[in-house]
């Protein structure tokens, strides 16, 4: 089996990163346009249990959006 040339590791490498990257924005696009029902709802025609619990779920995914958009950041200066 032939070793692979310094070029072409770099070129899987990066790849690699693509990739990565690709799935991380996707995730985050998922997350937002999730978060988008809960802020565009009128929170007022729900019952108070019901309406913690939402915007409990909208802190959640506010928080896995800052958490990927971090992780994409780290990964763009690599």
């Amino acid at each position: 089996m032939s070793e692979l040339s310094s070029n072409e590791k770099l070129q899987i490498m990066n790849d690699t990163k693509q990739l990565i990257l690709d799935y991380l924005v996707e995730q985050a696009e998922i997350n937002a346009t999730a978060l988008k029902s809960y802020e565009n709802d009128t929170l007022d025609k729900y019952d108070p249990e019901i309406k913690k619990m939402r915007e409990t779920e909208a802190i959640k995914l506010r928080d896995r959006i800052y958490e990927l958009n971090r992780h994409i950041a780290v990964i763009k200066r690599m």
